[in-house]
This record gives structure tokens, sequence and C-alpha cells, in this order.
């Protein structure tokens, strides 16, 4: 099998791209670096689409295993990796896909004492369920000048937009209390016990992976995303399911 997967060149398994966009703009795509933090509901399917586009090139965290109540939404999930890594679960559909990708990948939880491993990426996607790492993340991309792809969801809603270099940020956004704590022992007790999602529709994370997955591409050929004061907004519970604008 490996042997079959070496000989499959790079160009013949993103063919069909070609129309859709250049050669050019799929050599884009073949260079470009993307940092993604978390591997769950958003960004597993992120991870996988952006993969399948032919991003040649990725930085990846996630320090959890897969739990039988991943099931519902998780699609690198499944009843045979249970208990295994998610990190290497990742890796695994990254090579099986596309047998030249480069990968870096950190079994751990991000935060800011090993936050300047993604200060190389092009852009940053945001798969991530706690708000301290959050925090980190956003303010890491500030500091490097690297565009943040947000995305979150619980129930059957979820967000998504594009934070810039320059502008507003995450924690402006949602006044987070954290916006004049330095990062640290201090932030991390506070937000330990901030709420975790605990219910969620399957679809929902996924639709927004999807949505950062198409800003991640959009952003690496210089074509429009949806960028904060707009958001990408799902509701599965409303008759207007997906909408563009802000809050």
């Amino acid at each position: 099998m490996w042997d079959i997967m070496q000989k499959i060149t790079y160009s013949l398994i993103f063919e069909r791209n070609l129309g859709a966009i250049t050669p050019e703009q799929q050599t884009k795509l073949k260079t470009a670096k993307v940092a993604i933090v978390g591997l769950g509901g958003i960004g597993g399917i992120a991870f996988e689409l952006l993969v399948r586009s032919g991003i040649g090139n990725f930085i990846l965290f996630d320090r959890d295993n897969f739990e039988i109540s991943n099931l519902n939404r998780q699609i690198l999930s499944s009843l045979n990796n249970l208990e295994n890594k998610k990190i290497n679960a990742a890796i695994l559909k990254g090579v099986e896909i596309n047998p030249e990708i480069k990968l870096k990948a950190y079994p751990y939880e991000f935060d800011e004492k090993n936050a300047q491993l993604i200060k190389d990426s092009d852009i940053i996607v945001d798969g991530l369920d706690n708000l301290y790492s959050r925090i980190v993340l956003s303010r890491v991309a500030r500091k490097y000048k690297i565009p943040y792809i947000f995305g979150a969801a619980e129930y059957n809603k979820g967000l998504s937009t594009v934070f810039l270099p320059k502008g507003k940020n995450y924690e402006d956004m949602f006044s987070r209390f954290s916006k004049k704590m330095e990062l640290g022992k201090e932030l991390k007790e506070k937000t330990k016990n901030y709420q975790r999602c605990q219910s969620i529709l399957g679809p929902v994370p996924n639709m927004v992976g999807c949505f950062e997955a198409m800003q991640t591409i959009n952003l690496i050929l210089n074509k429009p995303v949806v960028k904060y004061p707009s958001f990408f907004q799902v509701n599965m519970g409303s008759k207007d399911s997906i909408k563009i604008g802000p809050l």
C-alpha cells in the first residue's frame, strides 16, 4: 500500500482542483503552512478538507484521546480508534490522502510555553474548546501578525470569522475579562472552570470547520474572506440556518 501511495504524485491527487483554481494557485496551496490547534469536531474536518485541497504543510496541536462521545461529530473518530490520540489519527489520515504532506505534530496542550512553535505558519486555525488556549492562540496570532481563523459551536449554533493582525481581536470581540491580564498561572486558574460545550448537534461543528477551511484557502489565494465584525453564523434551529453578517 505504501509503495502505491509513494508513486501517486501530488499533481494527480489534486488534478480535479484545476479549473476551480489555477495551477499557480494550487502551487500556493502546496507551499502554504497552516497551524491547526485542536483536532476535534471543528479542527478535524478543517484539517481533512485542507489536506484534500492540497495544503502541503501543517503544524498540529491536540493533547486529547478519542472518547465514545466524540463519535457524533468528530470526523477523525471511529470505534476503532477510541482511546487513541486524536493527533495520531490526523497524521494517518493526512498521509493516506497525500503522501507528500509535511506535518509537525505536537500531542500536548497548546499554551504560552509552546506557542512559539506556530510562529512560522501562514494562517492559524482555531479548533479549540477551552478558553485559556484560545486566548493564547489569539494573542500569538496578533504578536506574529498571522491571520487567525476563529470557530466555535454548541447546541445547534456555530460561528466563524477571520481576525486579521490589525483591528479588534478575539478578546475584544467578546469583552473577555482576560484582556488586561498576563498569560500564566493566574489566568489559567480563572479560566479552567469556564463552561465547555456539553451538547452539540453533529453537523454544526462540521459546518463551522468547512467555513474555516474555505476561509483558509481564500486567504492563501488572496480572495475575499468573511472577517470581523462579520461572521458566518449557523443556526440549525432557524429557517435562516446560515447567514453572514455582524452578530
